[in-house]
């Protein structure tokens, strides 16, 4: 008997022309893109143009720069008539489904992520005509352009109405009309300006631009209710909306004609932000051509990629200094990250004098030899919950003196923090972060995770790292050769140097575990942690290192046999108890899995130095070190479009899962890539 067959799921997009609008709806709307200003404002959504996550919108905007970021124009709903046929290219999901259905007159997308006017684009076809939609946001401004290039047979009347809706707040937050309806709106013919009474600050004013045919604005204050962001959802979050429209924009235009509108953030009226947008002169460049694929790691797009997470911040004396964005869509300016990442984001490219000032707007922030862990979303205040971010700054401090050669600012900025750091670690400062009699360093309790391994939900640390971690102490011998390296005078040199020869010489006898061939992950007074993690790998890929050749080959097996995926290395080893494969579920849920197993991009940085390290880098290392990075160059064309995720399930598929764009995991696959293909072992960076 002839079985039944099934027809396959339809594709999202039928018209589609390129790889990445095809696929199934749900498989088209895990694919998202991102464009930046360079204030910490941005624009993101999913190629069809859904939204999928609070998080996503036409302009999000930083209130203060980098930081208190505000959900602006959320979307515009496009409705298409051209003669007896009409047609609605917005897509939306809400409780009981899908409404519009836009993608399926989508024929292509594209994007480029380079200022002054980074864009995305999709082009539709609707019967003889062409829709191209671009989205521009504005270098150094809270303003995106909307353009649609319509090209229709000669004589062919096309009428475009535009209905945008706005949110008009916090990024984190959702809103609600039973919330009360504070929204006003006004307009004046062409153009409006749509505001929250309670914060006027974050209003937005919409207007045509020169290069527009006329348009009319028609007022229809409404509120549309219950659109659902699917993504939240799967993260067990509220994940509805109801968002508010002033009206409608319409414009009729024959053959080929533009239609462009501009949304501004800001209190001006709308007459003083259309002067503030002409005298911005922005002008959009074409697409850069494709760089050579550097044996297929694709470093030009990786720079590119970096270049995203580079902002500015104000600090003291009216000064604006660079900062990084430890990731998108959700976080902050954050010390660990920024200084993890600063190697590869900024020395990789080049990119000296910002390396510098993000070292000077950490730098500047250190208290009791701690440098902030985060600048607080809110407010001038900073976190300083952390033992390693000062460690990571005199690692980063060195590599940017190596790479550049800028003994001045060494001696004048960055050597007095990095010293002070030293000296307040080994007196004993916050958090119980002291240096023992064997010069091991200490830090913490069982309430408190002040690592990278930082999950904690209510009272629950799932992973308690206190005492010795191992990955601190490597850090702390590397900084203490450091200061030992570059100390103004003997005497100081010397000082530095028995503290890390004492260092050195109880490490070993601390951390070795004999039995796995491995070191311990976190060494307690009375106790040993065997489990397997990552932290191992940074006692062997510092340019010093405590272990001696054959431990560093050692761990380096033991990392590669019970850590090493396609994705990264796994937090933990899959034969522990503990291991958890999958990121998914709750705030508990996920926190639980997020150091347990979960598989983190960074720790390939550190992974791929450390191999090319202990084999000399041999163009059999070399080989492989580009064979691990591979899966993550492919990436970029996943999830977060041109960019490399936060985190993957730590069990095949590897799904990605937290951000869509992470600052250190762009910035080490950028900086093992360009160790794979230097010619010559590098030291420092």
């Amino acid at each position: 008997m002839t079985q039944p067959t099934t027809d396959p799921t339809p594709a999202a997009c039928p018209r589609a022309t390129v790889p990445v609008l095809t696929g199934t709806l749900d498989e088209v709307l895990t694919r998202e893109w991102l464009l930046t200003n360079g204030t910490g404002g941005f624009a993101s959504g999913t190629v069809i143009g859904c939204p999928t996550r609070r998080y996503h919108g036409l302009l999000i905007a930083a209130r203060r720069p980098p930081l208190e970021r505000v959900v602006c124009l959320s979307s515009i709903l496009e409705r298409v008539v051209i003669g007896d046929e009409t047609v609605e290219l917005a897509n939306y999901e809400f409780n009981q489904g899908f409404h519009p259905h836009g993608y399926a007159w989508l024929t292509g997308f594209d994007r480029a992520v380079e200022p002054p006017r980074p864009w995305v684009q999709w082009t539709y076809g609707v019967g003889d005509a062409r829709i191209v939609k671009r989205v521009m946001l504005e270098q150094d401004q809270p303003v995106v352009r909307v353009r649609y290039d319509v090209t229709a047979p000669n004589g062919t009347q096309v009428e475009i109405g535009l209905l945008p809706y706005f949110a008009l707040r916090d990024f984190h937050a959702l809103r609600r009309k039973s919330a009360g309806e504070p929204i006003e709106v006004h307009g004046n013919g062409s153009a409006f300006r749509v505001a929250d009474r309670q914060d006027p600050a974050s209003g937005v004013s919409v207007f045509q631009t020169a290069d527009s045919i006329p348009l009319r604005y028609e007022p229809r204050p409404d509120w549309w209710f219950n659109f659902r962001y699917r993504e939240e959802a799967a993260r067990g979050q509220d994940c509805g909306e109801d968002l508010f429209t002033p009206g409608w924009l319409r414009g009729v235009g024959v053959g080929a004609f533009t239609l462009e509108v501009a949304a501004v953030v800001g209190d001006r009226s709308i007459a003083d932000a259309k002067q503030s947008l002409s005298a911005h002169s922005a002008v959009a460049r074409q697409k850069p051509a494709d760089q050579p694929s550097e044996n297929g790691l694709r470093i030009g797009e990786l720079r590119r990629a970096a270049d995203q997470f580079v902002v500015r911040r104000d600090v003291s004396g009216g000064r604006r200094l660079a900062t990084v964005l430890a990731g998108y869509p959700w976080f902050g300016d954050w010390g660990r990250d920024a200084l993890i990442a600063l190697p590869g984001l900024l020395l990789s490219n080049e990119r000296f004098a910002d390396a510098r000032e993000v070292l000077l707007t950490f730098g500047s922030a250190e208290q009791d030899g701690l440098i902030p862990n985060r600048f607080s979303d809110y407010g001038s205040g900073c976190d300083y919950n952390s033992v390693d971010a000062s460690l990571w700054f005199i690692h980063a401090a060195d590599a940017y003196v190596h790479a550049t050669d800028d003994v001045e600012t060494w001696r004048n900025s960055l050597a007095p923090v990095c010293e002070n750091i030293v000296e307040r670690f080994l007196a004993g400062t916050r958090f119980n972060i002291h240096a023992g009699g064997d010069r091991l360093l200490r830090c913490g309790d069982a309430t408190t995770q002040l690592t990278w391994m930082d999950a904690k939900f209510g009272d629950t640390v799932f992973t308690p790292r206190y005492g010795m971690p191992v990955e601190i102490n490597a850090l702390w011998y590397h900084g203490l050769c450091i200061l030992a390296e570059r100390a103004a005078d003997a005497a100081r040199a010397e000082h530095y140097h028995s503290l890390a020869d004492a260092a050195r010489a109880h490490f070993v006898e601390r951390f070795w575990n004999a039995k796995g061939d491995c070191l311990y992950d976190c060494v307690h007074d009375h106790s040993n942690d065997p489990s397997i993690r990552p932290n191992q790998i940074f006692a062997v890929s510092l340019p010093h290192s405590p272990l001696d050749r054959d431990r560093q080959r050692a761990v380096v097996d033991c990392v590669t046999r019970h850590l090493l995926t396609p994705m990264g290395l796994r937090t933990l080893a899959a034969s522990d108890p503990a291991y958890c494969g999958r990121y998914q579920g709750d705030g508990y849920a996920r926190d639980a899995a997020y150091h347990q197993g979960t598989v983190w991009a960074w720790p390939i940085g550190a992974y791929v130095e450390a191999y090319l390290r202990v084999n000399d880098f041999s163009d059999t290392a070399r080989a492989h070190g580009r064979h691990c990075l591979e899966p993550l160059i492919d990436h970029l064309d996943q999830a977060g479009l041109g960019s490399i995720s936060e985190i993957f399930d730590g069990d095949p598929p590897h799904t990605p899962r937290g951000c869509i764009a992470q600052a250190w995991s762009v910035a080490e696959v950028l900086r093992a890539a360009m160790l794979i293909q230097s010619s010559t072992p590098v030291a420092a960076v």
